[in-house]
């Protein structure tokens, strides 16, 4: 059975700033992305946005491993 998980960190603010995505499947990375910071909202409230960004797309991620895994069961 696949186990399906991700990992947000900080990137540094010489690289932008903002968070990086890793979705992982079983412990290994399988795709992800990067969430600067949105713009015009304050530093905080940038940062808070594109976390939530970051777990938006993670969730939708998981989701559709998991949706997958349940209609390829169900065949």
């Amino acid at each position: 059975m696949k186990n399906y998980s991700y990992q947000i960190d900080p990137r540094p603010v010489e690289v932008g700033g903002g968070w990086r995505l890793r979705l992982l499947e079983n412990g290994k990375e399988v795709g992800g992305g990067v969430f600067p910071p949105i713009e015009g909202f304050g530093d905080e409230l940038g940062l808070q946005i594109a976390y939530d960004e970051a777990i938006y797309e993670a969730s939708l991620w998981i989701t559709e491993q998991k949706n997958r895994r349940h209609s390829e069961i169900s065949r």
